[in-house]
C-alpha cells in the first residue's frame, strides 16, 4: 500500500470515528437531558403530593382541635347570652405555642347572622363576615366544615363547628391556623418557600397578620426570605405563578403549588425554589459514565472494524474492478476490445459472437495477434487495411487524427460488415502503462441504406420535376376552393347579420306595441269621452281643451316613440365616441314596457360616465341581444323578485341576472349560431352570437359569461353573468 492511499486510510478512519462520536456525544447530551426533566418531573409530583398530604393533615388537625374545643360551655353562653366574661382564648393559644406545634392558633365565635361575637387575636368584634363563602356556606347548610380562605387578616385554614340549643342554630365556632408549619416543614427539606394570596384578595386583607406583600400578593409565611421575594420578583411573580410542570433558571429549580378553596377556586399559592445542585442526580450522572465506557469501547472496535473493512476490500480491489470492467465490457451491444495496437489483450461477447468461429479469445489470439489481421481492402482512404501507417500502428494513427471517421470492414460467415471506429487511451490507477480501448460500430445498415440512396439520388431530378407540377396545379385548385369558401362564408355572415336584423325588428315590433298600448288606449278614451258628451248635449269648451290636449299629448309620445326605434334601426357607419350610460338609458327606454310587464326591476350602478369609442348603433344592439336574453330567461323562471343588475368595475361591463344561471351542459354552446333552448317559434338562435360577434370582432372587446352568485339588498342570488371586458 502506497503513502496516499495509507493516508487516505487513516483519514477515512479519523473521520468515520469522529462523526460517530459526535452522533454518539449528541445522543448522551440529549439522553442526558431527557433522564433530567423526567428527574424532575418526577420531583415535582411528589412535592404536590407532599403539599397536598401536608395540607391535608393541617386541615385534619385544626378540624380535631376545633371539634374538641367547641365542647366548652363558655362559648354557647356567649352565644345565648352575650357574657363574655368567662372566655379566655388568648391564655388557651398562648399555651397551645408553648407546648404544642400549634404556634399560631385563633379562635372566633359567629352569631347566626353571620356576625363576629369575639376574636382570640384582637379585641375587634360585631362586623359582618359574610363577604367569605364558606361563611355563607356554613350559615346556609349548619354543618361543620374544614376550609382554606382568605379573611381581613391572614390566608389560613379554618374549621368551623355548627353551635345548637335544643335544635336552634345559635352561630358557630372557628379555629384558626396558619401556613407556617407547612412553611417550616418544606424549609427543612431544603426548599425555599413562599406562600402567597392571590391578587384578588388585595382590598379585601385590610389588617394583613404578616404585614408583608409582592406587588399585589400577600405573603401568608411570616418567616418568608427577603432575598427569595426579590428573587422571585426579578424572574417576575406572573411567571413563576403560570408554571406549567416546573422551570429551571439560573441554576435554581422552581414549582409552584396552587391552594384552592372548598369551591375549587385558586385563592393562593405555595413556591418553592431549590438550588438544582442540592438535587439527587445520581443515577442520571451512572447512566453518563457508563454509556461513555462503552462508547469509548465501540469507537475502538468500530476502528478495528473499518481496518480490517478497508484491507479486505483493498486486497480483493484489483480482481473486483476486473470482474467489473468485464461486465461492462460484456453489456455492450458493439465490439469492444482492449489493445495496444499490436497485440490483444482483452475484447467483450460481442466479440465472439461476431468472430464465432473462436469458442474464447485466447483461441483467436493463438492464431491472430491482432484483429486488424481481419480487416479487408475497401477502395476508400477513410478505411483502415494496414497495420502500421508511417511508424505508427492502426490505434496509434487513429490517436493521432481524431477529426477523421475511421472506419473498416470485416468478413462474418464469408458476408462482408462495415464498422466505424472509436479509440480512446486509457489508464488503470496502477498500471504503469495505457491501453486504448477500440469500438466497433456495427455500420452495415447504414453503408447499404447510402447505397440505396445513391441510386435514388439519380433518378431525383425528373422526381423532383414531376412532384413539382403536380404542387403547382394543386395550388392553383386551392387557391379557387379557398376564394369559393370565403364567398360563403361571407354570404352565411350576411344572413346571419339580416337574420338579426329582422328577428330585433320584430322583438322592436312588439315594444313598439307595448309603447303604443297605454297612449293609443288614452286616445280612444278621450275621443269617445267627447264623442258621448256631444251626444248628451254636455259639452263644454273646457271638455274640448281638456280632451284635445290628451289626445295631443298621447300622440306627440307615439311620435317621440317612432323616432326612438327609427334611431335604433338607423344606419351608423361612422366610429364616434359615446357615454356607454346614455347607450344603456336608450336600450331601457326601448323596452321599458316589457320589462314592466314582466315585473323586473333593472338596476343601473354606473357611478361615473363611462366613454368608449365605437359603432354606437352595433354597440347598442348588442347589449339590447345580451339584455332581451336575461329578460326572457326571468320571463320563464319562477322567481318572484326578478333582477337585473347592470354595474361596471375595472374596465367590464357586466349584466347580471338572477334566473338560476345556465345548464352546464349548453353554457359552452350560449355563443353558437342557431343555438337557443326556445321554442323555434320563440327565438332563432343568433342574438347572443351577433352580439360577440360585433363586441370581438368590430370592436375588440371581449364577451365571455358565467353561472356566479351575487348580493343585492342583503339577500343572496344566483345567475348568468354577462362581462364585456372594454380592454384586454
Amino acid at each position: 500500500m502506497n503513502k496516499k492511499k495509507l493516508t487516505l486510510y487513516i483519514l477515512i478512519i479519523i473521520s468515520l470515528s469522529s462523526l460517530f462520536f459526535f452522533y454518539s456525544f449528541n445522543y448522551l447530551k440529549k439522553e442526558e437531558q431527557r433522564l433530567l426533566n423526567n428527574k424532575y418531573e418526577l420531583l415535582t409530583k411528589q412535592i404536590h403530593e407532599n403539599i397536598n398530604l401536608l395540607i391535608d393533615d393541617k386541615k385534619n388537625a385544626t378540624h380535631s382541635f376545633a371539634i374538641a374545643s367547641s365542647r366548652l360551655p363558655e362559648i354557647k353562653e356567649l352565644l345565648q347570652n352575650n357574657n363574655y366574661s368567662e372566655l379566655n382564648f388568648k391564655e388557651l393559644s398562648n399555651e397551645l405555642k408553648n407546648k404544642t406545634k400549634f404556634k399560631n392558633i385563633w379562635f372566633q365565635i359567629v352569631d347566626k347572622e353571620g356576625n363576629s361575637l369575639y376574636r382570640s387575636w384582637t379585641d375587634k368584634k360585631g362586623d359582618s363576615l359574610l363577604f367569605r363563602f364558606d361563611i355563607k356556606n356554613m350559615l346556609k347548610r349548619q354543618k361543620s366544615q374544614v376550609s382554606i380562605s382568605v379573611g381581613r387578616y391572614d390566608m389560613t385554614f379554618k374549621s368551623m363547628i355548627p353551635i345548637f340549643h335544643k335544635n336552634n342554630f345559635l352561630g358557630f365556632f372557628e379555629v384558626i391556623t396558619h401556613f407556617n408549619s407547612i412553611a417550616k416543614l418544606l424549609e427543612n427539606s431544603g426548599f425555599k418557600v413562599l406562600i402567597l394570596a392571590d391578587k384578588d384578595y388585595y382590598e379585601k386583607l385590610t389588617f394583613p397578620f404578616s404585614k408583608n406583600f409582592l406587588d399585589k400578593y400577600y405573603v401568608a409565611n411570616v418567616n418568608a426570605s427577603e432575598k427569595f421575594k426579590n428573587q422571585i420578583k426579578i424572574l417576575g411573580i406572573e411567571k413563576i405563578l403560570n408554571i406549567n410542570s416546573f422551570l429551571i433558571k439560573d441554576g435554581n429549580f422552581y414549582i409552584t403549588n396552587t391552594i384552592k378553596n372548598i369551591n375549587d377556586k385558586n385563592i393562593g399559592y405555595i413556591i418553592l425554589s431549590k438550588n438544582i445542585k442540592d438535587i439527587d442526580i445520581s443515577e442520571v450522572l451512572s447512566f453518563k459514565k457508563s454509556f461513555l465506557m462503552y462508547l469509548i469501547i465501540t469507537v475502538i472496535v468500530f476502528s478495528f472494524l473499518l481496518t480490517f473493512i478497508f484491507y479486505y476490500f483493498y486486497s480483493n480491489k484489483i480482481n473486483i474492478e476486473k470482474k467489473k470492467a468485464q461486465q461492462i465490457l460484456n453489456s455492450q451491444k458493439n465490439i469492444i476490445i482492449i489493445t495496444d495496437g499490436k497485440n490483444l489483450n482483452n475484447a467483450n461477447k460481442q466479440f465472439l459472437v461476431f468472430f464465432n468461429t473462436y469458442s474464447s479469445i485466447e483461441e483467436f489470439k493463438n492464431k491472430h495477434q491482432c484483429i486488424c489481421d481481419k480487416f479487408i481492402q475497401i477502395n476508400d482512404e477513410n478505411y483502415l487495411t494496414d497495420k502500421d501507417y508511417d511508424g505508427n500502428n492502426w490505434a496509434e494513427h487513429i490517436l493521432l487524427y481524431p477529426e477523421k471517421s475511421f472506419k473498416c470492414a470485416m468478413k462474418r460467415n464469408n458476408k462482408v460488415e462495415h464498422f466505424s471506429m472509436n479509440v480512446n487511451l486509457s489508464q488503470f490507477k496502477d498500471d504503469e502503462k495505457p491501453y486504448i480501448i477500440v469500438t466497433f460500430t456495427n455500420i452495415t445498415l447504414d453503408v447499404q441504406q447510402k447505397q440505396e440512396l445513391k441510386k435514388l439520388n439519380n433518378n431525383l431530378e425528373s422526381i423532383v420535376t414531376m412532384k413539382t407540377i403536380e404542387l403547382k396545379n394543386l395550388n392553383s385548385s386551392l387557391e379557387e376552393k379557398i376564394k369559393i369558401e370565403i364567398e360563403k362564408n361571407k354570404k352565411k355572415d350576411t344572413i346571419l347579420f339580416q337574420q338579426n336584423k329582422m328577428a330585433s325588428m320584430g322583438e322592436m315590433l312588439n315594444n313598439i306595441a307595448h309603447q303604443w298600448r297605454q297612449p293609443l288606449s288614452a286616445i280612444t278614451t278621450s275621443a269617445s269621452s267627447l264623442k258621448l258628451k256631444d251626444e248628451l248635449k254636455s259639452l263644454e269648451k273646457d271638455d274640448i281643451n281638456y280632451y284635445c290636449d290628451h289626445i295631443l299629448n298621447s300622440s306627440n309620445y307615439l311620435s317621440q316613440t317612432i323616432n326612438d326605434f327609427s334611431n335604433f334601426f338607423k344606419k351608423d357607419e361612422e366610429k364616434i365616441n359615446f357615454y356607454i350610460n346614455d347607450t344603456l338609458e336608450q336600450n331601457i327606454k326601448l323596452i321599458k314596457e316589457k320589462i314592466n310587464s314582466k315585473n323586473i326591476e333593472v338596476k343601473i350602478l354606473l357611478k361615473d360616465k363611462i366613454e368608449i369609442f365605437g359603432n354606437k348603433n352595433e354597440f347598442q344592439q348588442a347589449l339590447l341581444n345580451i339584455i332581451t336574453n336575461s329578460i326572457d330567461a326571468l320571463s320563464e323562471s319562477s322567481i318572484e323578485e326578478k333582477l337585473i343588475i347592470i354595474s361596471y368595475e375595472k374596465y367590464t361591463l357586466s349584466i347580471q341576472d338572477n334566473a338560476n344561471g345556465i345548464k352546464e351542459n349548453i353554457i359552452q354552446h350560449i355563443f353558437d349560431p342557431y343555438f337557443t333552448t326556445k321554442h323555434k317559434s320563440q327565438g332563432t338562435g343568433i342574438g347572443l352570437y351577433m352580439a360577440q360577434n360585433i363586441l370581438e370582432n368590430n370592436m375588440n372587446f371581449k364577451l365571455e359569461v358565467e353561472n356566479k352568485k351575487f348580493i343585492f339588498n342583503n339577500k343572496n342570488y344566483f345567475g348568468a353573468n354577462f362581462t364585456i371586458r372594454l380592454k384586454n
